[in-house]
């Protein structure tokens, strides 16, 4: 009751299925018990009742147990976090101070603000802009790395989901290493790019799932619903919005993890990336979109399941990226476009970029099925660098491609910005 008591304090649901799992290991060494006693109970009646006895002494004292076991770790309920299989996650170190950013462990939003301002004073060729404020008041902010004045961008967001707290590592980490790494390949790439990049572009829901409800996905704007709040920002784009052919009732609940919101771009965090993406969008060149979890390299399409008419183009791209991935994290890694590699998602980041921004655009699913949404500090510089290796090989390929002119032939024959006034059905 305890546990139970907790985890529907801070909206975790399946308490009975968490709690079997955290008593499981004091479970261990009795399940031997009872297979030595089934045995004889096949001798004796008189065994049988004996173990029935036995069985029901020990499942009153369970739950005892099983606290006792977690009052000897100093386990603070606070800091309890449930994944869809319902694991106990530890060794994951939170940092809300203003004053300082742990590379090596998550950040609250506040951290990192203060964090991108500090490198802003720190260089003369970075700045902060504004692109919006949330429903709650905070801002929507962009770190621009602009060395030599280039106008080939590279834009970047991560945490548009925000209990997806190692893309924003990821994005940070990329900063971090951009700005410190001494190398021919890093400065080259300094000299000839523009990076724009979004570490947080949900802050209500991130500040919510950091210091609330660790699960939570969503922005945290009223919906009208007296119980259900947010609307998923990556629901809520043109592109797609309207063409559902599975899921509709679920993206129209309101109290759906995937409720796209009343229209296209309705809230200000959708509206506010497009806002920037649109100022920028003649000399944007790539765009990733980071989420967890999954191990996969995708573009769109994810509203339908059409190929772009630059796959090969993109192929190229994924392919190398997932070459690198394996030689520097392994495991298992999907390419694709969203629909065929995950499933249809309408109103998706990747699928509004590709379409009225920039032909080369992704979504980059980070961690794998056995981290899943919470990987520990000791993983997390893991996940980054890959990351940021996979990253320079693109840049360092589109560089090529663009200086060879590759990258224009392919633009040219295969792909046509288009404006949101003349937006067609078809790519």
């Amino acid at each position: 009751n305890e546990y139970k008591s907790y985890l529907s304090k801070y909206n975790i649901k399946h308490a009975d299925q968490l709690i079997t799992h955290v008593t499981e290991s004091s479970s261990r060494d009795w399940k031997k018990i009872y297979g030595a006693l089934s045995m004889v109970t096949s001798c004796s009646v008189g065994w049988l009742a004996l173990w029935i006895s036995f069985l029901v002494l020990h499942l009153l004292g369970d739950a005892a147990l099983s606290t006792r076991q977690l009052k000897r770790r100093n386990v603070d309920f606070a800091k309890l976090f449930a994944s869809e299989s319902y694991r106990w996650i530890e060794d994951i170190t939170t940092n809300s101070n203003t004053n300082y950013y742990n590379y090596t462990g998550y950040n609250s939003y506040d951290s990192i603000r203060s964090e991108l301002y500090r490198l802003e004073k720190k260089y003369n060729f970075v700045k902060v802009e504004k692109f919006g404020s949330t429903y709650e008041r905070r801002d929507l902010i962009a770190l621009h790395i602009n060395k030599n004045k280039s106008n080939q961008i590279v834009f970047l967001n991560s945490l548009i989901h925000a209990r997806e707290w190692i893309t924003g590592c990821v994005t940070m980490s990329i900063i971090e290493r951009l700005l410190s790494f001494k190398s021919d390949v890093i400065t080259d790439l300094l000299n000839y790019y523009h990076f724009i990049i979004v570490p947080v572009l949900n802050p209500d829901g991130y500040h919510y799932s950091f210091t609330k409800n660790r699960m939570w996905r969503k922005n945290r704007e009223k919906t009208g619903h007296p119980n259900c709040v947010g609307v998923d920002i990556n629901r809520n784009f043109a592109y797609g919005f309207d063409s559902y052919q599975v899921d509709k009732k679920e993206a129209d609940d309101k109290c759906s993890g995937a409720y796209r919101g009343t229209h296209a771009l309705c809230t200000a965090e959708s509206s506010g990336l497009h806002k920037i993406l649109t100022k920028y969008k003649h000399n944007i060149k790539y765009y990733i979109d980071y989420h967890s979890y999954g191990n996969m390299w995708t573009n769109a399409y994810g509203a339908h399941n059409w190929l772009p008419k630059n796959e090969v183009q993109l192929k190229r791209y994924r392919e190398k990226a997932v070459n690198v991935l394996l030689k520097t994290i392994g495991g298992i890694w999907l390419s694709g476009n969203v629909y065929d590699v995950i499933y249809q998602a309408n109103g998706i980041a990747v699928d509004h970029v590709h379409y009225f921004i920039t032909p080369i655009a992704f979504t980059v699913e980070v961690g794998d099925d056995v981290d899943e949404f919470n990987p520990p500090d000791t993983r997390i510089q893991t996940y980054t660098i890959s990351q940021f290796r996979a990253l320079v090989s693109q840049l360092v390929m589109l560089k090529r491609e663009i200086l060879s002119g590759q990258y224009n032939k392919d633009r040219t024959r295969n792909w046509k910005r288009t404006s949101m006034k003349k937006r067609r059905s078809v790519d």
